[in-house]
């Protein structure tokens, strides 16, 4: 039998299994550095086809970056689709609102939200002021607890729209995460003053206003946020997690004799308004009874006679028949109305001599108050007992 000749100068040598892998690894190193080139490449081949075809979009100047005061992003976030339509039209206008809010979208999408908030900034300075867009940025700023930056943009924000709730919304997560429990309760305040439905807000909102309160070891007052809340729907808001909260701080600040006491009813005579006589701190007035105020309020006039203690710091604001008002939040040492009492009452005192909640009214017996009792409104009278001497004869 005939051997073929591995050496034949003719044919040349038979290959071999391993000639064949030897062909096959060179191959596929081909292959994948073919990829490689054509991945590395590809932008700069779109960016041909695009400079053909006339719609490539202009390398970015270096002073677009300059304006929002950021550093240049990457070409995968700021040349694609959607981004790269609002930047080219924030290249011929810089102050168009459609496009600096979708393009401040896009940046947070991407995982820049620093960067989506300096757009928001640089609007309301540069452009117009704009309480969306400063709230927006300290909102994304809140996201990162950069506590402090939050905190000055919304410093900001309540400049320009010093009667818009929304912002002490925020504002008050903000002190409290930063624990500056003081400045939260103010903003607290101002939110549920400047908040025409209490029942529209969140749990959150008391439950926050009354962990400040403690933090500040005043757990008597602690106590209020917590009965407002549930006070606003009884049957939905109560439950054996906020009673067993609500018994902790009355047993911290020892609350129980002086929270609330008494029982008493009233004529209504079938009017819309009711109107009360209240004793403050010794001194009678007239107060409405308003379910719909967050807290006692009384006129400056009022206050001094009731020796209310203040600061002159109006650092709250409430919504009042007359329009908004300035506050200075303070407390009640005893608030009696007939037969019920109770001491320590949350309070604000309102700025201004102009008889801010009408003629011959000195207050509104707000939540601070009515929330420590059992309240029923009836056709012909109310009735207010306080909660433990309901809950005993129950």
């Amino acid at each position: 039998m005939l051997k073929a000749d591995l050496g034949d100068r003719s044919a040349g040598p038979i290959r071999t299994s391993r000639g064949c892998v030897q062909y096959a690894i060179v191959a596929a190193c081909l292959i994948i550095a073919g990829f490689l080139i054509a991945y590395t490449c590809i932008d700069s081949f779109q960016d041909n086809v695009r400079q053909w075809a006339g719609i490539a979009p202009a390398a970015l100047p270096k002073d677009f970056y300059t304006r929002f005061d950021i550093q240049p992003l990457p070409r995968a976030v700021v040349d694609r689709s959607p981004a790269s339509e609002h930047v080219a039209t924030l290249l011929r206008e810089p102050c168009d609102w459609d496009a600096t809010y979708a393009f401040a979208v896009d940046l947070q999408k991407a995982g820049y939200s620093r960067e989506a908030a300096k757009v928001f900034t640089t609007f309301s300075e540069k452009c117009r002021p704009s309480d969306v867009a400063l709230y927006s940025a300290a909102d994304m700023l809140y996201g990162l607890s950069d506590l402090p930056a939050a905190i000055k943009i919304s410093d900001e924000l309540i400049t320009i729209a010093p009667d818009l709730a929304q912002p002490y919304y925020l504002r008050a997560q903000v002190f409290h995460d930063a624990k500056r429990d003081k400045e939260a309760i103010d903003a607290f305040q101002t939110l549920l003053g400047l908040t025409a439905d209490l029942s529209s807000l969140n749990s959150e909102v008391f439950r926050k206003m009354s962990l400040s309160y403690a933090a500040l070891g005043q757990f008597c007052e602690a106590m209020t946020p917590i009965q407002t809340w549930i006070s606003l729907n009884p049957a939905k808001n109560d439950s054996p997690t906020w009673q067993a909260l609500i018994q902790d701080y009355s047993s911290k600040g020892n609350c129980e004799g002086s929270y609330a006491s008494g029982k008493d009813h009233f004529a209504t005579y079938g009017r819309d308004v009711i109107v009360v006589t209240a004793v403050v701190n010794g001194v009678r007035g007239r107060f409405i009874v308003d379910t719909g105020a967050s807290v006692v309020s009384m006129t400056q006039h009022f206050a001094d006679a009731a020796k209310i203690p203040m600061s002159g710091g109006f650092s709250v604001r409430v919504q009042t028949a007359n329009g908004v008002s300035t506050a200075e939040p303070s407390s009640a040492g005893k608030i009696q109305v007939g037969h019920v009492e109770a001491d320590d009452v949350a309070a604000v005192v309102l700025s201004g001599d102009n008889k801010p909640l009408g003629d011959g009214i000195d207050g509104l017996l707000g939540r601070s108050f009515l929330s420590r009792f059992d309240v029923t409104f009836g056709a012909k009278e109310w009735r207010i007992e306080a909660k433990n001497e309901a809950h005993s004869s129950g």
